[in-house]
Order: C-alpha cells, then sequence, then structure tokens
C-alpha cells in the first residue's frame, strides 16, 4: 500500500501575520531611515570640515608660514542666512615691496576724475617719474579684468615703516587715453598729505586661495555661522573672525600660524565654534534639529575636535572643553 505524504505549507492565517509583520517593518524603516540618512551626512560633514582645518594647520606647520581655510558664506535663497557649503585653502604670501611708490600722477598719468585724487590714488615705478622713465613694477597680475595675485583688494599699505594701515579697495586707475592704468592703486583711507616718491613702504597682503578648488560639504549640510552671531541676532555670542567680502563674496577666514595657533585677526574667543548640521524642511532655522555637531578650532594650539551641543540652558558650548 502507498502511502501520501503530506506536503508540509503554511495556513492562511500564518501568510497573513508574516505579512502583517513585513509591513510594520517595512513602514518602521521608512520613518527611521530618513533620519538616519541625514545623521550620516552630517557626521561625514563634520568629519571633511574637521579634517580639512588639520591640512590648513599642517601646511602652516610645513611651510612655516600662514596658511587657512577659507569659508564662504552663500548667496543660494534655498538655504539658511550665514550658511557655508564651500571652503577653499588659503596661503599668506610675504609682504609686497620692490621700486618706488608715489602720490598723484606717474607715468601714464589718469585723469583727475571723480573718486581719483593724489590723496587717495598712488602708483608704482622703478624709476623718476617726473623725467619720463617711469615702469610699472607691477606685472600684468595687475589686470583688473584678471585675478589678483601680487596686489589685490583687501591688503593694506603701509608708508614709511609706521602709521595708519590703508586698504587697498581697487587696483587700476583711469588714464589719460581712457584706458586702465594698471600700476595704481586706490586706498582708504587716504593718506593725509600726498605722499612723495618713496621705496619706504610694503603692503601687506591678505590670505589668497592656492587654486580654484573647492571643498565642498555633503549635499543637504552647511556650516551654520548664524548661532555665531550675538544672542541679540538669534546666535550663541561665539563670534567668527571678520566677515570679509572680496568680488562680490563673503567669506570668512581660518589663518593658522607656523606654530599651529589661530592668527585670524579679531579672534575675542578661547575657540572658533562651527555648527555643522543638515537643515530640517519643516524648521530650517533650529540649529539644534537632526543630528548637528559643532567642529571647535582651539586658538592658542590650533587643536580641533568634534563635540557635541549642549541644551541652550547648560550653554551650547558647555561640551566644548
Amino acid at each position: 500500500m502507498i502511502m501520501q505524504r503530506k506536503r508540509p505549507g503554511y495556513t492562511l492565517i500564518e501568510l497573513l501575520v508574516v505579512i502583517s509583520l513585513i509591513a510594520v517593518l517595512a513602514a518602521l524603516t521608512m520613518a527611521f531611515f530618513p533620519s538616519a540618512a541625514a545623521s550620516a551626512r552630517e557626521s561625514r560633514a563634520g568629519m571633511n570640515l574637521q579634517g580639512w582645518l588639520n591640512v590648513a594647520k599642517q601646511r602652516a606647520l610645513r611651510d612655516q608660514a600662514p596658511r587657512g581655510l577659507r569659508l564662504w558664506i552663500s548667496s543660494d535663497p534655498a538655504l539658511p542666512p550665514n550658511s557655508v557649503t564651500d571652503c577653499q585653502y588659503l596661503e599668506q604670501p610675504d609682504d609686497f615691496t620692490g621700486g618706488q611708490i608715489v602720490s598723484g600722477t606717474p607715468v601714464p598719468a589718469p585723469l583727475p576724475a571723480a573718486g581719483y585724487s593724489v590723496l587717495n590714488t598712488l602708483g608704482f615705478t622703478t624709476a623718476d617719474p617726473t623725467n619720463g622713465s617711469g615702469v610699472a613694477n607691477l606685472n600684468n597680475m595687475l589686470d583688473p579684468g584678471m585675478p589678483y595675485w601680487s596686489v589685490q583688494p583687501g591688503d593694506y599699505l603701509q608708508l614709511l615703516g609706521g602709521g595708519v594701515l590703508h586698504q587697498v579697495i581697487q587696483v587700476g586707475a583711469p588714464n589719460s587715453i581712457g584706458g586702465i592704468s594698471r600700476n595704481y592703486i586706490k586706498i582708504s583711507p587716504p593718506v593725509a598729505y600726498p605722499a612723495a616718491l618713496t621705496a619706504n613702504y610694503r603692503i601687506i597682503r591678505a590670505p589668497r586661495p592656492t587654486g580654484d578648488e573647492m571643498l565642498k560639504l555633503p549635499e543637504g549640510t552647511i556650516i551654520d555661522t548664524t548661532t555665531n552671531l550675538p544672542a541679540a541676532q538669534g546666535g550663541f555670542n561665539n563670534p567668527l573672525p571678520p566677515i570679509m567680502s572680496f568680488q562680490g563674496g563673503a567669506f570668512v577666514d581660518i589663518m593658522f600660524g607656523p606654530s599651529g595657533a589661530v592668527i585670524s585677526p579679531g579672534v575675542m574667543t578661547t575657540s572658533i565654534n562651527l555648527w555643522v548640521r543638515a537643515p530640517s524642511p519643516t524648521n530650517p532655522l533650529d540649529p539644534y534639529s537632526g543630528d548637528p555637531s559643532i567642529i571647535a578650532v582651539f586658538v592658542k594650539t590650533g587643536f580641533t575636535g568634534a563635540f557635541n551641543p549642549a541644551p541652550v540652558a547648560m550653554g551650547p558650548y558647555a561640551f566644548v572643553k
């Protein structure tokens, strides 16, 4: 007699239970995954920023010269105010000297156009301009239509070894044939009286990007510099170095000296604290949304560390030690 073996299987109730469990797990995964992905992006953004700062510090130690990182303030209206998504490495060249500088009209002479005077427009020469042999000692890098390197807006002129620092606000000035003379700078504030021809000057050059490469944070993440504003402006009273502007862009420079210490001007705190976060679509201005971190740069040593923000009641930077 042939015995018929029963085929193993599942009852309808068992299948319904399994399907229900799969549906519940899928719903939990869908609810959890966006926050997990955002947290991973924020962690990666914090590590990127910490790594960039450490590279800038190591370059300063290696080159025994000021090196740093520029944080570009984004103009994207879709982002919260004062957001940073792009950075660049910086180096600060030596002071610019050489030739002679004089107020007024070295060859070729600029017209006395509105806004230009012998007090705010100075020219560079390599010889006495009064005899027609003056030659610009600034090369074509000073062409106002090209990127600057030798001298650029934002640098500072110092005459006769001391005194007031005059910021360079323009390179080049109108000349008598309707063109631009490249061997001029316009300064602010003006000199008190016309400067006689002298080689006793220097131009303190501001930091420059070392190339066109942009260091980009992961998509959807920002450095939120609003937290560095005074409390009256919605921040936590932990200021950055001064916000500068050049060629239409605003930025903050964090510079390291040859010892590794932070040498950015205007830093009044023991650390520069940078909030890295992924803005929430529902509350983009809340710095605590998501899983933010604080990348702190300690001014005396240049040490860079990652910290969690503390509750507002404790002081948001209470864990930064």
